[in-house]
């Protein structure tokens, strides 16, 4: 696609993790500011909860680079479906102990303990970013305890922050979280201000998606910002190359209609008459450039 057609720089709506594209919507601000402070004040424990798409990872990818250019020593793990071995293994390779695929849990118990210690003597802070927490085996929720326990026998400052789904503080982490940060769905004007500053920040000065676009949007996605980056992105894909001067509401209907899966659609969702993509005139292989 001609980015040049639209104003565009770049492609507005890629879903990278890169700190100068990052949309600070006031409660994602809020939540940056809040793992800052964890950060930068060394406490023990933070829970970021929130629906899949609501932005976590995001964010743990954004403290990950802010506490680093803080001093910090980063150990960060994407949880999902690992056992408490293979977590305590990520661990204890991020944090440089010396280890390998044999090593059993007491050597590597053993390794971080002595890291740990050592840490503690030249004064140099870790964070712990475990991602995806409740998609993991229940044991790795002891291992954070230990980790915990093992932190304070040597003196280290070690922070954790880990990410949930599920609202619900688990029984064993109770008494560590020290700070809940909750993230939500964009509201209606959240979601409007994200499209219109993306569309800018790439070059694009005129407003490219309709009020009653953006209203579709939110509609569709129910405010999820993961969705309503995929439904933008269908959304301009769908009338490419067509001359389109903005993307109206029948262009975003079209384009969940077309492209969506029905699971992924609200249970009342259904495109307008006037919405279809058989009035444009569009290229296959353009769906093609979603691969990001």
């Amino acid at each position: 696609m001609d980015l040049a057609s639209w104003g565009f720089r770049y492609w507005p709506f890629d879903r990278t993790f890169a700190a100068d594209r990052f949309f600070a919507s006031p409660q994602h601000d809020e939540a940056m500011s809040r793992l800052l402070f964890l950060v930068e004040e060394s406490r023990r424990c933070g829970l970021v909860t929130g629906a899949a798409g609501t932005g976590k990872t995001y964010l743990m990818s954004l403290t990950q680079q802010r506490a680093q250019r803080l001093g910090r020593m980063v150990v960060r793990c994407d949880a999902t479906g690992l056992t408490c071995e293979e977590v305590l293994l990520q661990v204890a390779t991020a944090s440089q102990v010396p280890c390998d695929l044999n090593s059993t849990a007491a050597q590597l118990w053993y390794g971080l303990r002595a890291r740990f210690a050592a840490l503690s003597l030249i004064r140099q802070p870790v964070v712990l970013l475990i991602d995806h927490l409740d998609s993991s085996d229940g044991g790795v929720l002891q291992a954070i305890r230990r980790l915990n326990q093992l932190a304070d026998l040597v003196g280290l400052k070690l922070t954790i922050v880990l990410a949930v789904t599920d609202q619900v503080v688990p029984a064993l982490l109770q008494d560590m979280v020290e700070l809940r940060i909750e993230l939500n769905p964009w509201s209606v004007g959240e979601t409007s201000q994200f499209i219109h500053d993306a569309t800018r920040q790439a070059g694009r000065l005129q407003r490219l998606f309709t009020e009653e676009a953006i209203q579709g949007i939110q509609e569709i996605t129910r405010g999820i910002p993961t969705k309503i980056v995929l439904l933008a992105n269908l959304s301009l894909l769908a009338v490419g190359g067509n001359e389109v001067q903005v993307v109206t509401r029948d262009c975003v209907e079209a384009a969940a209609a077309e492209f969506l899966p029905q699971a992924q659609r609200p249970g009342g969702f259904a495109p307008s008459p006037a919405a279809g993509l058989s009035k444009t005139k569009r290229r296959p292989s353009s769906v093609g450039m979603l691969g990001r």
